[in-house]
C-alpha cells in the first residue's frame, strides 16, 4: 500500500514541527507545512495529499474554515482540523463542513495517530460509497455535462434547473440542492433591463447572475438543447462564460486601449484585485497559461483556487504586496541544470480612491541574461586568477632586479676588482640586464593602467547585469 500523504496547515512553526515528525514516524507521508489559508487552497488542489489536518485560526486573510470549506468541495480532499481551548466555539461551524474528524489540543501522539487513520479511512469509505451511488444513478446527460469545462445547467421546457456541473456550484457559490428545480430566471439580475421589450430577452446575450454571497457576476449565456426521445427537444443547456481577462477590454475605449498596450508588450502580464481574481491579461500569459494547463474558466476563479498558479507564485506573496503597496522586484527559478529558466517579476500596485485595489505583475524571461551574467562571471573569476599570477611574476622581476642591483652596487665600491676581465664582462651584462628591467618596468606601467581600466569595465558590466 502506497504511503499516505499529509498536509499541514499551522501557522504554529514549532507546533507543526512536532506533528511532522510524529506522522513521520508513524510511517505517514507529510507533504509539506503550510502557514496561510490561502496558500493551503493552493497547495491542497497540487498536492492533492491524503488529508489536510488545519489547525483552526491560522492568519491569513482567508479563515481555517473557509480555507477547508474550498478544499472539500473543490478537490474532496478531506480535512481534519486541530482544535485548541479558545477555539471550541467554533466547533459547531467546523461541523458543518462534511462533519469532519477533529481533534482537540494537546493530544497524544496515540490520539493524533488515531484520529489521522480515522479520517482518512473514513473519506475513503465516503468515496467509495459516493463512486456506487454514481454507477447505480448513471444519467448520461449529467456525465456530459461535467465534461464541459465552464458553467453549465440544464432547464426544462418550464425554465426550471434540472442538472447543474461542477463548474457551476463553483461558480455561483450555491449547493446543487439549492438550484435543482428553481427558476433558471430567478438567478438573473433583471436591475439592467432595458425600456421597451422588458420581457423578451434572446440569448446568446450578456447577463447579471445572481451569486450566493449576494453579488452579481456578468456572463456571456450559449445555448443548446439536450436531444432525447428521438428528435424531441426536452431540455435546453445553457453555458456560461464570465466577462473576465480581456473580454472586458471592449467595454470601455480606455480598455482597448490598455489591451493594445498589454498586448504590444514583449513581457507577459496580467492583472489582480484584491479578491485574487485576474482581471486583465495579454496574449501571452494566454499563451503562458495554456503551457501551464490553466483553462480559460480557472483563470475566472481566483487564483488560490488555480493548483497551477503555485508554479507563477504564491498567493501569500501577493497579500504582501497589496499590504506594502509599493513596486517590487524579484527573480525566480524554475527547474535545474540545462533545462533551468530565470524569471524576472515586476509587482505595480494600482491605487484607486487612496487604496490598492490592483497588482499588475510584468514578467520577462532573462534566461539569456542570467546565463550571460553567469558567463561574464567566470571569464571575471579567471581574469582576476591571471592578474594575480601576472603580478606574482612582475614581483618575482622585482626581487631579480634587487640581485642586479646588489652586483651593480658591489662594483661600485670595489673598482679595483674591474681589472679583472671577467669581473668587467659580469659587470657590463649586470648594466644591460638593468637597462632591459627599465624597458620592462616602462611597458609594465602602461599595462597597468589598460588592466585597470579592462577591470572596472568589466566590473561595470557584470554590475550592470
Amino acid at each position: 500500500m502506497a504511503t499516505q500523504k499529509i498536509l499541514i496547515v499551522n501557522d504554529d512553526v514549532s507546533d507543526a514541527i512536532v506533528t511532522k515528525a510524529i506522522l513521520r514516524k508513524n510511517n505517514f507521508e507529510v507533504s509539506g507545512i503550510i502557514i496561510d489559508a490561502l496558500d493551503a487552497i493552493q497547495q491542497a488542489g497540487s498536492e492533492r495529499p491524503d488529508l489536510v489536518l488545519m489547525k483552526i485560526g491560522i492568519s491569513g486573510s482567508a479563515s481555517s474554515i473557509e480555507a477547508a470549506s474550498k478544499i472539500i468541495e473543490n478537490y474532496r480532499v478531506p480535512v481534519m482540523f486541530i482544535v485548541g481551548d479558545n477555539d471550541i466555539s467554533l466547533l459547531k461551524r467546523i461541523k458543518k463542513l462534511n462533519n469532519p474528524v477533529v481533534v482537540l489540543k494537546p493530544f497524544s501522539e496515540a490520539e493524533l495517530i488515531k484520529s489521522v487513520t480515522l479520517a482518512i479511512n473514513r473519506h475513503i469509505a465516503e468515496e467509495k460509497m459516493r463512486q456506487s451511488r454514481d454507477e447505480a444513478n448513471i444519467d448520461p446527460a449529467e456525465t456530459g455535462l461535467n465534461n464541459i469545462p465552464a458553467p453549465a445547467i440544464t432547464i426544462n421546457k418550464r425554465g426550471a434547473i434540472t442538472r447543474i456541473n461542477k463548474e457551476m456550484e463553483f461558480f455561483t457559490g450555491f449547493r446543487k440542492n439549492e438550484l435543482i428545480g428553481r427558476k433558471f430566471l430567478s438567478l438573473i439580475d433583471t436591475t439592467e433591463k432595458n425600456s421597451g421589450d422588458e420581457d423578451i430577452r434572446i440569448w446568446p446575450d450578456k447577463v447579471l447572475i445572481k451569486l450566493s454571497n449576494g453579488k452579481t457576476q456578468r456572463v456571456s449565456i450559449f445555448t443548446g438543447f439536450l436531444e432525447s426521445f428521438g428528435d424531441n427537444f426536452d431540455e435546453q443547456i445553457l453555458v456560461f462564460k464570465k466577462e473576465t481577462g480581456e473580454v472586458e477590454f471592449a467595454v470601455k475605449d480606455i480598455d482597448v486601449i490598455f489591451a493594445k498596450v498589454l498586448n504590444s508588450l514583449d513581457d507577459i502580464v496580467f492583472v489582480l484585485n484584491t479578491e485574487m481574481e485576474i482581471t486583465h491579461y495579454n496574449q501571452k500569459f494566454a499563451i503562458f497559461a495554456k503551457r501551464l494547463s490553466m483553462s480559460k474558466f480557472q483563470l475566472s476563479r481566483p487564483v488560490y483556487e488555480i493548483p497551477q498558479f503555485s508554479k507563477i507564485a504564491n498567493v501569500n506573496v501577493y497579500e504582501e504586496l497589496f499590504k506594502n503597496a509599493r513596486e517590487v522586484k524579484q527573480v525566480r527559478k524554475y527547474g535545474s541544470g540545462k533545462d533551468c529558466m530565470y524569471m524576472l517579476f515586476k509587482f505595480i500596485p494600482l491605487e484607486t480612491n487612496g487604496k490598492t485595489s490592483h497588482m499588475i505583475t510584468v514578467m520577462r524571461d532573462i534566461t539569456e541574461m542570467q546565463e550571460a551574467r553567469q558567463k561574464t562571471g567566470v571569464i571575471y573569476d579567471e581574469f582576476m586568477k591571471n592578474r594575480t599570477l601576472i603580478k606574482n611574476i612582475h614581483t618575482a622581476i622585482g626581487d631579480i632586479r634587487t640581485a642586479l642591483y646588489g652586483i651593480v652596487k658591489y662594483v661600485e665600491k670595489n673598482p679595483d676588482k674591474l681589472r679583472d676581465s671577467e669581473f668587467q664582462q659580469v659587470a657590463m651584462l649586470t648594466r644591460h640586464a638593468e637597462k632591459k628591467l627599465l624597458v620592462f618596468d616602462n611597458a609594465w606601467s602602461k599595462y597597468e593602467t589598460q588592466l585597470n581600466m579592462l577591470q572596472m569595465n568589466a566590473k561595470y558590466k557584470f554590475d550592470k547585469k
